[in-house]
């Protein structure tokens, strides 16, 4: 048997390398759904202290604020599809006084059709306020640039910059360098007031899938090594 030729090695060393690693990244993702669900499963709820709390607990956690809903500035975050109609997601300021800190609340969906501004005002009571943790609605498809403006009330964005945003609430809430504004948000939890349609389970694929993906590249790894060393196993001398 002679020795293989280099370059027919080599790719199928980086193949082998390559299903390799998305046999194990798909164990990884399991793992993480597994983690998930069991967030999503679990009603205890941590009551906000401070600030540096909603920055480490994981996503979907239920936490507790005190404070009060600001009437602006509100954002809509527009093309949202709640069966098969278009409508609005509605951030909403939440500011808690003790941490001198600002949280955009999603208060949920509402439809595009008829919409009027004063649907989305708020009474600015001190409440405590529940919800789940979750990072920034994610960028689809980003067509242009939004544009904040500090004059408006109640403006439409057709995607949520982060940072954009969070320097825009900075600028326009902040009254003092102490301030804060957190750049995850709070799930509006169904039973409290001044919300309207939501819907917070996420369509998650089962950890069984991930299992069951990850032995099929693992598989197709053995299988591929297999065939190597057989035509390896018939080159002539």
């Amino acid at each position: 048997m002679k020795k293989p030729p280099f370059i027919p090695t080599l790719i199928v060393l980086g193949f082998v390398v390559l299903m390799t690693n998305l046999g194990f990244w798909q164990l990884n993702r399991a793992q993480e759904k597994e983690q998930l669900l069991i967030l999503l499963a679990n009603d205890n709820i941590t009551s906000i202290s401070q600030a540096q709390q909603i920055k480490d607990l994981p996503q979907y956690s239920n936490i507790k604020l005190y404070g009060k809903l600001l009437q602006s500035p509100q954002l809509l975050l527009d093309n949202q599809i709640e069966n098969q109609q278009v409508g609005y997601h509605v951030f909403t300021p939440f500011y808690v006084y003790e941490m001198n800190l600002y949280v955009m609340v999603n208060r949920g969906w509402i439809a595009k059709d008829g919409f009027e501004e004063k649907a989305v005002s708020v009474v600015s009571d001190s409440v405590e306020l529940f919800g789940k943790l979750n990072h920034s609605p994610q960028v689809g498809m980003q067509l242009g640039e939004i544009e904040l403006e500090s004059n408006k009330t109640v403006q439409v964005i057709t995607y949520f910059d982060r940072e954009k945003v969070s320097k825009f609430l900075y600028e326009n809430l902040c009254k003092d360098l102490n301030c804060i504004v957190s750049d995850r948000v709070l799930l509006l939890e169904k039973n409290q007031n001044q919300g309207f349609k939501r819907e917070w389970s996420p369509i998650i694929m089962p950890p069984e899938k991930h299992t069951g993906y990850a032995v099929q590249w693992f598989s197709m790894t053995f299988v591929l090594i297999l065939i190597f060393i057989y035509w390896v196993s018939k080159l002539k001398d």
